[in-house]
């Protein structure tokens, strides 16, 4: 007697894509949509670099440009002749300036040029410091004029306009003396300092005035350097 024994069931098998609920994607899809989301985030990052605020200017309030030249003078003739300073030489950051030989700023004056400090050689003597524009900076002032050598000093800002026959100056410091003159009828009592200028003004005790007196700048040139150093 023949048994028969039953076929098995006919399995049919589907491929990915065609079962239900199930998303299959082409060989190259995923590294499409890779790319795409590394797009977006280089997109992302490019923007917030161009928002993005870089890093603070430094200002200049002295510049000690070879060929720099600033002209001062008092509010009548009687209390002064103008007078020039002038950046005759640089050597790194040590700079020669030509000033008068007479009165309250006499020169020529060897300068080390630190930016936002300015120090002085006295007599060839060692370096120490002349002017500082750091707001809240105070410090002993070296300076070749008797009247304000050693003197004490602070750096503060200016809020007021300063005007000179040179111009209107806004942002500028105020270089203020904390201590006593020197002498009895002769000294700088403050100076104003505008940024990419220099020195445009200062009071100064004066004999003949019966008290401070403010000389002003009234005229200043700075020469353009093609190589972008000082």
């Amino acid at each position: 007697m023949r048994t028969e024994v039953p076929l098995p069931a006919r399995v049919t098998i589907r491929p990915p894509e065609t079962f239900p609920n199930h998303e299959s994607l082409e060989p190259n899809e995923g590294s499409v949509v890779m790319r795409t989301v590394l797009l977006l985030l280089m997109l992302a990052l490019a923007v917030g670099c161009d928002d993005a605020t870089g890093p603070e200017e430094t200002l200049v309030y002295f510049p000690l440009t070879v060929g720099s030249e600033w002209t001062y003078a008092p509010p009548r003739a009687e209390f002064g002749n103008p007078f020039e300073w002038t950046v005759a030489a640089r050597s790194g950051d040590t700079v020669t300036v030509n000033r008068p030989e007479y009165g309250s700023h006499p020169g020529p004056v060897t300068l080390l040029d630190r930016g936002a400090t300015v120090k002085i050689s006295l007599d060839g003597g060692p370096f120490a410091t002349l002017y500082r524009f750091t707001p809240g900076a105070e410090w002993i002032r070296r300076d070749p004029w008797e009247c304000d050598d050693g003197s004490e000093w602070v750096t503060l800002t200016e809020t007021e306009p300063i005007e000179t026959p040179a111009g209107t100056f806004t942002n500028t410091l105020r270089l203020e003396r904390r201590s006593e003159a020197n002498c009895a009828d002769a000294g700088t009592m403050v100076e104003w300092w505008a940024p990419g200028v220099g020195l445009v003004a200062w009071d100064e005790l004066n004999y003949y005035a019966g008290g401070p007196l403010t000389w002003s700048l009234t005229s200043y040139s700075q020469p353009v350097s093609l190589t972008g150093q000082r």
